[in-house]
């Protein structure tokens, strides 16, 4: 099986800082690609490039939502 992955350029209307949300542009990129023994399914997990500082907690990719409130 062969896979052909790209990062993928867009805007985020969702982009929370300091409680205010803000549109940004943001790059969703594979992290890690992984696959059964026999290569029939394959898991792709992806990451936005501005998970560190968003802090909307409905956000599959910030760290908030995975991680929780983090002190400063």
């Amino acid at each position: 099986m062969e896979v052909n992955i790209q990062s993928t350029v867009g805007d985020c209307s969702e982009y929370c800082q300091k409680g205010f949300k803000n549109k940004i542009t943001v790059v969703i990129s594979p992290l890690k690609v992984t696959s059964t023994e026999n290569g029939d399914k394959a898991k792709i997990v992806t990451g936005c490039n501005m998970w560190k500082t968003c802090e909307n907690e409905r956000c599959y990719y910030s760290s908030i939502s995975r991680y929780g409130k983090v002190k400063p």
